[in-house]
């Protein structure tokens, strides 16, 4: 599946236009600053919930690379995997499959693997350009601004407040952190656990164990070098935990032929 030009505009203008944003719904008061709120913890710890719990929809300007993925994968009838498809080990360049195109040498900035399928780089083209879209409109939205990434590190957080760059003294800065440590389990746990909820409806997002200890791995905790002006700690082990024992014991009672039908 070719993105051509125009396809990839229509993608970009569809996922800017999703929102309806009812001024009403903003959680600013006249004359107080607005706030990017830069979250920060690894897939499935809880940050979509800490979003709902404190924004009306719509209230705040989400930038979610992953959002987009999926948006640009339903646009092209892929599921959010096959954006991230990528060669078997024994694939040769010239290869070709007639879903995802020819393999070929990856661009430069696909360091973690060396080919890749046309397709799929043409697929993360469009994902690169509706992020990049995204993020421009963020500080005129006249909303707060949410970061929904996982944000892990120094680097990253720093380019979360690219959003607001050159009108940083019209925003509060605060970071939004999610402990993972001592829970590294049931955040693995509670990921495959979506995961397989969402092939049961015919969808497909995998976040691999690996890739989330890799991230954990790589984490930088928030430091006051960083020139957030408030640190947000919401601690989400519990519910984490609570939630991969109900997987387990869904999982089990599946095995033994006692869940429900």
């Amino acid at each position: 599946m070719r993105i051509t030009e125009v396809g990839l505009r229509t993608v970009i203008r569809s996922i800017l236009l999703r929102e309806e944003f009812d001024a009403e719904q903003s959680n600013n008061s006249p004359g107080t600053k607005r706030k990017i709120y830069v979250l920060v913890g690894p897939p499935s710890v809880g940050k979509s919930n800490w979003i709902g719990m404190n924004f009306k929809p719509g209230a705040a300007y989400i930038i979610s690379r992953d959002q987009i993925a999926e948006d640009v994968a339903e646009s092209i009838g892929w599921t959010y995997d096959d954006m991230f498809h990528k060669p078997g080990a024994d694939a040769q360049l010239g290869d070709t499959d007639p879903q995802f195109g020819e393999v070929v040498r990856s661009p430069a900035y696909m360091t973690w693997r060396p080919l890749s399928y046309t397709g799929v780089v043409e697929a993360n083209r469009a994902i690169g350009s509706a992020f990049g879209a995204r993020v421009s409109g963020a500080a005129d939205s006249g909303r707060d601004i949410i970061i929904d990434m996982t944000n892990m590190n120094v680097g990253s957080r720093k380019g979360a407040l690219r959003a607001i760059k050159g009108r940083e003294g019209e925003f509060e800065k605060i970071a939004v952190v999610f402990p993972f440590e001592g829970a590294e389990g049931a955040v693995k746990r509670v990921s495959a656990a979506r995961a397989k909820k969402a092939k049961a409806l015919g969808k497909s997002k995998t976040v691999p164990a690996d890739e989330i200890d890799r991230m954990m791995g790589a984490y930088e905790p928030v430091t006051p070098a960083e020139g957030f002006d408030d640190v947000i700690v919401f601690d989400n082990r519990a519910t984490l935990r609570d939630l991969a024992a109900a997987a387990d014991a869904e999982e089990a009672a599946d095995s033994t032929g006692t869940g429900s039908r």
